[in-house]
């Protein structure tokens, strides 16, 4: 259906020439919106999930080369339809009749009516937003319960993360692709009803999940590669066996510091992690045993049972856990070990993929049953999450709502039983510790499947589909420092108590000053809408961005009554001192501009909408304290394009109107023809020195300019006033200016 809205929608610009280019932006902004959609689709087959908006906000370092370039492809190939679409409407409208204007474009309105209500893609699109947004977490604190077990016998552990091996693969189409795990899972206990709700969904998540006993949610506004310290808050499991004497070792094949992994686990009890670049520094394999993801399952397997054996006979506790990576979507990796040793008839290259792991690792469960070390070790088997979009997807597809994770628990004298009792990855270790005569097994949201206690969280998704609460409980694990912690910088970061960030850092404190969320790029957008929230807006960078005469970080604290001014140096916090007047910030009404280098936050906002800036230098028209919206327009000096003077001063002949200008990405590059032109504008010689990603913010009037020029390579806030339309930079906003 949405392809046949895009045809449609691109059918009926061009039938007729009227409005052909505003219809044209309209199917341009349809057609990029259903890109996003599809592009993610092809990563989750969910379309945007907060899987999504995971990995947008963390680094991809370790991710597949060969997985990632169709979705760059599809991409360009959207990009590139909506360059033919403008092109064509813009280019070739003389040539397209007029005739019968008022049908085509009421038919052109219909559809897009239809489109926007019907639209699969942007249905999800929309629904995707409050996966990214955050309940009240304190009202389900008392739900959340910190590790407390006590047990008597040691057991030693071998997890197994069975890259998106779904217990759903048991049945498809009445084939069951995982029979070796299957057989094994007859046998001991085997969970049946695993079921995947927001906060899950991809690799990182089902590893915090399982052994954290919580979903994984980045906090509001933040990334994990802008902090030294991965959900520093949470109390997981590998944290409490390792400081009872266990050893504990993570194997993995792919990159160990793929979305932020390495972090999580150095920082929660593991003390040996073994990844792709372990094995190939350690001569495990050569470069041809290695894919897109990871080391291939085969010398990964291999080398987890020699560290069991190693670790069995060392005589100490150990956790011992892995992942697989050879199952990954799109289409799998099929390793020639398995030539014989599954079905010949399986085609599809997933299912064919899905098969060999399922021999391999049932072979490692099997030859682990058969050690001399059986009796004391418990082996534990997951699906880190379901399938993402792969080439068996139109299979799973068909039973979506039956789909299933993998959980099973292998241990000697276990009664074979299948639990049927609902419950999600929380409850993996929770149930671990039950079966290991644990008491008090229960920890985080997680609730042992082997007792009659309910799963809140699940409940709640069950009754509301809405888990906002603990999604907001779970962001505050990310533990922020306070206000009042120690602060120290030492030229590459800025250090709150043990969190350490990049800068510029700002956010919100409560009325304690704990910190309760931090941002890093955009100020002078995101500040109004901050201070909406109460309590503090703090404000940490580099003193040449907000004095003339400071060193090191500047610190800013603002409330309503007052704004306390501070510096940061490697020593700590000096100088600081209060002034008992509000910045400007809650008293006056502001147009907002956010300017910067290449890939950092940029636009204008005007308390009512935000615009987009283009690279180069960028026109607004301002009436009444609000930004035109149809009087935007700019030059791409930066392609050497000239500012076309005659058509900003065209922009100034009607009463009241004022321009704003900002520059974005850079105002130039070599070569520097265009640099008269924005002399022109500045009335002024200013452009001539500046440098290469150095801003420009100011307003153009008939008689005067006024402009603030930046600091290259850094981002530009600037504040205008409504009432009089005066440039307000940092330093007024922060009572710096002198």
């Amino acid at each position: 259906m949405d392809y046949l809205f895009l045809i449609l929608l691109v059918a009926f610009t061009f039938a007729n020439a009227s409005l052909i280019r505003t219809k044209a932006l309209i199917v341009v902004i349809y057609i990029l919106m259903f890109a996003f959609w599809f592009v993610c689709n092809m990563f989750t087959g969910n379309g945007v999930t907060d899987a999504v908006y995971y990995h947008l906000k963390s680094d991809i370092h370790g991710a597949s080369v060969d997985d990632i370039l169709p979705k760059v492809y599809a991409a360009l190939s959207f990009i590139s339809l909506c360059l033919l679409i403008l092109v064509g409407a813009f280019k070739f409208r003389k040539k397209i009749s007029a005739k019968k204007a008022i049908i085509f474009n009421g038919l052109f309105v219909v559809i897009c009516l239809v489109a926007v209500s019907q639209s699969r893609a942007l249905k999800n699109v929309y629904n995707s937003f409050p996966d990214d947004s955050f309940g009240k977490g304190f009202e389900v604190a008392e739900k959340y319960n910190g590790v407390d077990y006590r047990i008597d016998h040691k057991y030693n552990y071998v997890f197994i993360y069975a890259e998106s091996l779904e217990r759903t693969l048991r049945n498809i189409n009445g084939v069951n692709y995982i029979p070796h795990i299957s057989r094994i899972a007859d046998n001991y206990l085997d969970f049946t009803n695993i079921e995947q709700i927001p906060g899950m969904g991809w690799t990182m998540a089902g590893m915090v999940n399982t052994q954290c006993a919580v979903p994984l949610v980045l906090p509001q506004g933040n990334s994990a590669s802008n902090m030294s310290h991965f959900l520093a808050g949470a109390d997981c499991i590998a944290t409490h066996l390792q400081k009872a004497g266990y050893a504990t070792e993570f194997v993995r094949g792919s990159d160990k510091e793929f979305a932020g992994g390495d972090k999580f686990f150095s920082q929660h009890g593991w003390l040996y992690q073994h990844d792709k670049n372990y094995f190939l520094d350690n001569n495990l394999l050569s470069e041809g045993e290695v894919s897109g993801w990871g080391v291939h399952d085969d010398k990964l397997i291999d080398h987890v049972y020699s560290e069991f054996e190693r670790l069995s006979n060392s005589r100490k506790n150990f956790l011992l856990s892995f992942l697989t990576v050879n199952t990954h979507p799109p289409a799998g990796t099929y390793l020639s070990v398995c030539d014989g040793n599954i079905p010949d008839n399986i085609d599809n290259p997933m299912l064919k993929s899905v098969s060999c792991s399922d021999f391999l690792l049932g072979r490692l469960i099997n030859k682990i049953i058969d050690s001399a070390y059986f009796d004391n070790t418990i082996i534990v088997l997951v699906s880190d999450h379901l399938m993402m979009a792969n080439s068996a997807s139109d299979n799973l597809d068909k039973i979506q709502d039956a789909r299933r994770n993998n959980f099973i628990i292998i241990k000697k004298g276990l009664k074979a039983q299948q639990i049927v009792k609902p419950g999600t990855l929380l409850d993996v270790w929770p149930t671990i510790l039950d079966v290991s005569s644990a008491s008090n097994p229960d920890f985080g949201f997680g609730h042992s499947l082997l007792s009659t206690t309910k799963s809140d969280i699940l409940s709640a998704w069950h009754e509301s589909k809405n888990i906002s609460n603990y999604l907001g409980f779970a962001s505050s694990l990310w533990s922020f420092p306070s206000l009042k912690d120690p602060m120290r910088y030492n030229g590459d970061s800025l250090t709150i108590g043990q969190q350490q960030y990049r800068i510029p850092l700002y956010g919100i404190a409560d009325k304690n000053k704990n910190i309760k969320s931090v941002y890093f790029e955009a100020f002078a957008l995101n500040a109004q809408k901050l201070i909406k929230e109460g309590d503090t807006l703090f404000y940490i960078n580099d003193c040449s961005m907000t004095s003339e005469n400071k060193k090191g970080l500047c610190g800013y604290e603002l409330t309503k009554q007052e704004t306390t001014q501070y510096e940061i140096r490697d020593s700590g916090v000096v100088n600081r001192h209060v002034i008992h007047t509000g910045s400007p910030l809650y008293t006056k009404d502001f147009i907002s501009i956010s300017s910067g280098p290449l890939n950092v936050e940029t636009g204008i906002n005007d308390g009512f909408q935000t615009f987009e800036m283009p690279r180069g230098m960028n026109f607004f028209s301002i009436y009444n304290g609000r930004l035109e919206k149809n009087h935007q327009f700019g030059f791409d000096t930066c392609n050497n394009q000239q500012i076309d003077l005659k058509m900003v001063n065209q922009r100034l002949h009607e009463e009241g109107r004022r321009l704003l200008f900002a520059s974005n990405d850079s105002a130039f590059c070599i070569p520097y023809e265009v640099r008269p032109s924005i002399n022109q504008v500045l009335r002024s010689d200013a452009a001539s020195n500046l440098a290469s990603r150095q801003q420009v913010t100011g307003l153009y009037g008939k008689n005067e300019t006024q402009s603030i020029i930046g600091v290259p390579e850094k981002p530009l806030d600037i504040f205008v006033s409504k009432d009089d339309l005066k440039l307000y930079p940092l330093c007024t906003i922060f009572s710096e200016c002198k």
